[in-house]
C-alpha cells in the first residue's frame, strides 16, 4: 500500500517546491536584487501584506509584524507563468528567482496563504477578522492601553499576514488564489545548500555562475535554470548534462 508521501510525489499538479521571484525596484533591476539576495543569503521582508495592511500603514510597530517574504507553490515547469504580464496584477516578475523545498520553507516558518471570499454576499468570513483587527486598532490609538506597541502583540496580528481576499467587490476582481502563495514573516535566511535552483535567463547563466563561484569558494554551486524551460530541459540542467539537445550542437 503506497504511503501518502509516495502518492504526493506523483501528483504533478502539486509542487514539492516554493519559488520566490525578484522584481525591479527603485534603482535596481530584478537581476541586481537576485544577486544581492545570493550575496547576503537573505530575502528581506520589505513589504506589508495581509488583512491588517491599512492598520500597519499607520503604525510602524504594527508594520514590523506584517512584513513578509512571498513564495508561490508552483511546479518548476510552470514557473514561467508567474513571469507573464497578467492584467490587474500589481507586481511584475522577470524570471529571476530562487526555489526551496516546501519542507525547508515550513521548517523556517513559512505557511500557505488563506484566501477568504469577498464576493458580495460572501463577506461572513472577513467580518470576524476585521472585527478583531479593529480591536487592535482601538488599542493602537489609546496610549493608556499601551498604544501601537501593545496592539502589535494582538493574536490576530500573528495571523493577518497569512490572510488574503478573493472575489469581485465593487466591480474590481481580486483573484490570485491560483498562485498558491506562501509567506514568511520577517527576513528569510538560507544557505546555498538549501537552494533547489536559481532562476535566471539562459543567456545570463555564465555571468551568474561566475558570480556564484566567487561567493562560494568550495562545494557545488547552486543549479541554474531558465523559468521559460520545459521540465525535461530543467531535469537535464539539474543532472548537469553537457549537451541536452534536442539537436547536436
Amino acid at each position: 500500500m503506497p504511503t501518502i508521501e509516495t502518492l504526493l510525489h506523483r501528483r504533478t499538479d502539486l509542487s514539492a517546491f516554493v519559488v520566490h521571484f525578484t522584481r525591479a525596484t527603485a534603482g535596481n533591476t530584478a537581476s541586481d536584487n537576485l544577486m544581492a539576495i545570493l550575496e547576503d543569503r537573505t530575502i528581506e521582508a520589505r513589504n506589508v501584506f495581509g488583512m491588517a495592511g491599512d492598520l500597519a500603514k499607520k503604525h510602524e510597530a504594527i508594520a514590523d509584524t506584517q512584513r513578509t517574504v512571498c513564495f508561490t507553490e508552483t511546479p518548476l515547469e510552470h514557473a514561467w507563468m508567474m513571469c507573464e504580464k497578467i492584467p490587474n496584477r500589481t507586481m511584475s516578475f522577470s524570471g529571476y528567482g530562487l526555489a526551496f523545498t516546501r519542507t525547508f520553507a515550513r521548517r523556517k516558518g513559512a505557511n500557505p496563504v488563506w484566501y477568504l471570499d469577498i464576493t458580495p454576499g460572501h463577506d461572513w468570513l472577513t467580518v470576524p477578522i476585521n472585527n478583531m483587527v479593529d480591536d487592535a486598532r482601538i488599542i493602537a490609538r489609546d496610549p493608556s492601553e499601551g498604544g501601537a506597541d501593545e496592539a502589535a502583540k494582538a493574536d490576530i496580528l500573528r495571523l493577518t499576514p497569512f490572510i488574503e481576499q478573493m472575489g469581485k467587490p465593487l466591480g474590481t476582481r481580486k483573484e490570485f488564489w491560483w498562485e498558491r502563495e506562501w509567506r514568511h514573516v520577517g527576513d528569510f535566511h538560507f544557505t546555498f545548500a538549501d537552494l533547489v535552483v536559481v532562476f535566471a535567463p539562459e543567456e545570463e547563466h555564465d555571468e551568474f555562475e561566475e558570480h556564484l563561484g566567487e561567493l562560494k569558494k568550495r562545494g557545488r554551486l547552486p543549479n541554474l535554470v531558465d523559468a521559460s524551460w520545459g521540465l525535461e530541459r530543467m531535469i537535464a540542467a539539474l543532472a548537469r548534462v553537457s549537451e541536452p539537445g534536442p539537436f547536436p550542437q
